[in-house]
């Protein structure tokens, strides 16, 4: 039995392209379902309520802030 060792990980890849967009599929769908949600929750109770939502559900800060910021960086949905 062949026992193999990782000695180095591999440099993580941005999933941001030269124009600043994603390219990259989403790999977390739970995180996704949070995210679509909190975006329908923006447009009918606002940002803040949104971001409550978000950080209520462990959401990394920077996605939270990407996706209610800055809509053109958004993944298309799942």
């Amino acid at each position: 039995m062949q026992h193999h060792v990782i000695t180095a990980f591999p440099a993580p890849v941005s999933p941001l392209n030269d124009a600043g967009t994603i390219t990259t599929q989403r790999r977390d769908l739970r995180t996704a379902d949070y995210v679509e949600t909190a975006l329908r929750l923006q447009q009918t109770h606002g940002t803040s309520c949104a971001l409550e939502y978000l950080q209520a559900h462990d959401v990394d800060p920077l996605t939270s802030g990407r996706v209610l910021s800055h809509p053109e960086k958004r993944r298309h949905s799942v």
